[in-house]
């Protein structure tokens, strides 16, 4: 009786064994997007940049609804395409390197979730498209571009030049079976927002930059231990007032360490940038040691390309000065604000004031500064000045400014953060610019409808933020509803 159930449980493990392998092999198969882009992540070690798009949620944000014509075209496609599949959800894509010297990638994916297959395929064959069969995979190419179906996946690949479609969607629907993403990888492939975007940077070293194979043993292998599991998250938000776009460097701290950043400086930088209410400000603050200590170790070709597109009185001066030249010659700080009349400014009315820090060397630079001056302007202690244009030159730097209103107090819009703190920071008011009498093209004045622009950049990642004036609204709406009046405006002066 025991050597019975004994092989009865035996019998159940072997059996439950085989459901368990059947289920993960059938599972696989019946992925849904976002697990298919990991498990395509992970089984092709080309794809370099990747993430998703909220399609729908950013389209219905721009209220195209609200456009009787835009929204009988645009409506009735959007409805078509429903029936087939999920656009309700996110697009994943993922782009394949090397890249082109135009930063076109060797290969493009889209991955959507199919709703109803028989729909889409009805939908497919209504545009005049036949569809092809290889096992359970339906598949058209049409020049460069390949789309295929099987089961809840629809997979389009964009590829420049001539290949074969066939094998390429098969292939990739292959590897949409395999072992799913790990750690950041899979993270930044779940990270909510309406687009998101991973850059691996360990991949984009290794298979676009053929520097790495000329470097010395020794260099590579440090460099390839920094950058492992190093990556650049970027997540794009469109609110009610503003689009918020935020990248993370999901580095180690030893590569951060290793970059020209220089945060939490303070507001040294600031102090040396005059005074007024500026409506425009750029500030940097870079270990140019740093900077140039890593290209010398790991891209010394990158480094090369840099000085030879100097004018030759500048790579002159550089050479002259040995080993690391550039911080020798400058600081890394750096700033200008723009201030007074915005208006008057497009009359070339300039009032500004900025400052460039000089590094142990920098008297070369200088004097050079000062040669120029002297020739046309008038001197009084260490300024010159040549009409409303002044030049203060010193051993911290060079101050050059004009106007009046640049003196006194620095008083910053209050939305400006770390101006001048982080290693890169900048803003742009448009709230008190006259942008409607500015010669703009067409598509750009789509900038009277905001407040402001800030970037901010430090070692753990950086922050634009686009603000209009009104808080209210979704901020892709309001430039929808601009460029429809806009384009109404041209119809009604057409007399159409």
């Amino acid at each position: 009786m025991k050597k019975y159930n004994k092989t009865l449980i035996v019998s159940i493990f072997a059996f439950s064994g085989i459901l368990l392998f059947s289920s993960c092999s059938s599972d696989s198969k019946e992925r849904d997007a976002a697990e298919a882009t990991s498990a395509l992540i992970h089984g092709n070690e080309n794809i370099v940049v990747f993430g998703h798009v909220g399609a729908m949620n950013i389209l219905d944000n721009t209220g195209y609804k609200h456009i009787p014509k835009v929204n009988t075209i645009l409506g009735s496609v959007l409805s078509n395409w429903k029936k087939g599949l999920e656009i309700d959800k996110p697009i994943y894509y993922a782009l394949e390197a090397p890249f082109g010297h135009d930063a076109t990638p060797e290969t493009v994916y889209a991955i959507i979730n199919i709703k109803n297959q028989d729909s889409l395929s009805s939908i497919i064959s209504e545009m005049g498209y036949d569809l092809e069969k290889d096992g359970d995979i339906s598949f058209h190419q049409e020049d460069d571009v390949t789309f295929g179906i099987r089961n809840k996946l629809f997979i389009i690949i964009s590829k420049p030049g001539d290949y074969d479609g066939k094998a390429k969607i098969k292939e990739t629907f292959e590897l949409t079976e395999g072992d799913l993403s790990e750690g950041t990888a899979n993270d930044i492939v779940e990270q909510s927002g309406d687009i998101v975007s991973g850059v691996d940077v360990s991949r984009l070293l290794n298979t676009s930059n053929t520097e790495l194979a000329k470097l010395p043993s020794d260099k590579k292998e440090e460099l390839e231990g920094l950058v492992e599991n190093a990556f650049i998250k970027t997540v794009a938000d469109f609110k009610n007032g503003e689009a918020v776009i935020q990248s993370t460097n999901l580095f180690s701290e030893e590569l951060k360490d290793k970059l020209f950043f220089k945060d939490k400086n303070g507001n040294t930088l600031v102090s040396k940038l005059g005074g007024g209410t500026p409506w425009m400000g750029v500030a940097m603050n870079l270990d140019l040691r740093k900077g140039e200590d890593f290209l010398t170790n790991y891209l010394p070709d990158a480094k090369k390309r840099l000085m030879g597109g100097l004018p030759n009185e500048a790579k002159f001066a550089l050479l002259a000065l040995g080993e690391n030249p550039f911080s020798k010659l400058f600081s890394g700080q750096a700033g200008a604000i723009m201030n007074g009349d915005p208006k008057s400014t497009m009359g070339m009315e300039l009032e500004y004031s900025s400052f460039l820090g000089l590094g142990p060397k920098g008297d070369i630079l200088q004097k050079m500064v000062e040669e120029q001056f002297g020739a046309f302007g008038t001197k009084q202690g260490d300024t010159y000045t040549m009409g409303t244009l002044r030049l203060k030159s010193n051993k911290q730097g060079i101050f050059v400014s004009s106007g009046s209103s640049n003196f006194g107090k620095l008083n910053l819009p209050s939305y400006v953060k770390n101006f001048g703190e982080d290693s890169f920071s900048m803003f742009i008011a448009f709230e008190k610019m006259d942008v409607a009498s500015m010669e703009l093209e067409d598509e750009a004045k789509v900038i009277e409808i905001l407040q402001y622009v800030t970037i901010n950049v430090n070692r753990d990642g950086s922050k634009m933020v686009i603000a209009a004036k009104n808080k209210q609204v979704n901020i892709l709406k309001q430039a929808t509803d601009f460029y429809a009046k806009q384009i109404m405006s041209k119809i009604d002066s057409m007399g159409v």
